[in-house]
């Protein structure tokens, strides 16, 4: 996936196209922004506008942070992403719930419209806990570079049977002196449960929540206790984005219709 600019600056930036209405695509944790390739490929020709797609802070490229509190992390992206322009953000898990606080006006955007995918919205007090050990956790290192992709491939939620297309764990790993590990910063996963509340009550812009059909991490069940309008998007699982790009874009596109007419 190669922009048609690269930022320089603390976030790793790729912006494909122009126009009048920027495509922001944020990925979810643990992940690079390359796992949206497909979805970039999938709207050539039908956005007239930029798509910029970021490595969030403390994943792949993107430098990381010494607060990875969520307003802190949506205060960064607005400060260094070029979007200059009205601008859909269609996140994915922790992306979307980032893309949530985004639309809330508190960070200079002008969002037009929040689509978020995949966004897990109810945590039991065991997740947390996992979640919280694996924030303290120094990095892993591995002697090879199969070692190190195999976990990304696990800590991203890209296995096989999601992708065997090895640009889409693209800035996953580093080697550094001749060992490899995740790029991915752990300490970026220390957020506790996400506000939706908070952030849905926030949001400035019409929202769309939504999710695969076969994701195991959000039913469509608790998607619908906080809008009437959630959606099943058929053909993949937590990482629908990455297994049915043209489905995401299909959505994305009909809702920014609706959501903008």
């Amino acid at each position: 996936m190669t922009g048609d600019a690269v930022a320089s600056g603390p976030l790793h930036v790729e912006v494909h196209g122009d126009g009048p209405t920027t495509m922001l695509l944020l990925h979810g944790m643990g992940a690079t922004g390359a796992v949206w390739r497909g979805v970039v490929a999938a709207l050539e020709g039908r956005w007239a506008g930029p798509v910029v797609v970021c490595d969030l802070p403390g994943h792949g490229a993107s430098a990381a942070l010494d607060d990875y509190a969520p307003p802190a992390v949506a205060a960064t992206l607005a400060r260094e992403l070029p979007t200059g322009r009205p601008v859909v953000v269609t996140g994915h898990s922790y992306g979307g719930y980032l893309a949530l606080l985004l639309a809330s006006g508190r960070y200079g955007l002008d969002v037009a419209a929040v689509v978020a995918i995949g966004v897990k919205v109810n945590w039991t007090a065991d997740e947390l806990e996992r979640t919280a050990v694996f924030a303290a956790r120094a990095p892993g290192w591995f002697d090879t570079a199969g070692e190190a992709e195999a976990r990304y491939r696990k800590v991203a939620g890209l296995t096989e049977d999601v992708t065997a297309d090895a640009g889409d764990l693209a800035r996953g790993v580093v080697m550094v002196d001749g060992r490899f590990r995740l790029s991915h910063d752990p300490r970026s996963a220390s957020l506790g449960a996400p506000d939706m509340a908070g952030a849905l009550d926030g949001a400035a812009a019409p929202v769309l929540l939504g999710r695969g059909v076969a994701d195991p991490m959000v039913t469509r069940e608790e998607l619908l206790a906080w809008t009437p309008d959630a959606v099943d998007l058929p053909g993949g699982g937590h990482n629908i984005h990455v297994q049915q790009p043209r489905v995401v874009v299909d959505h994305v596109l009909d809702f920014v219709g609706a959501g903008l007419g």
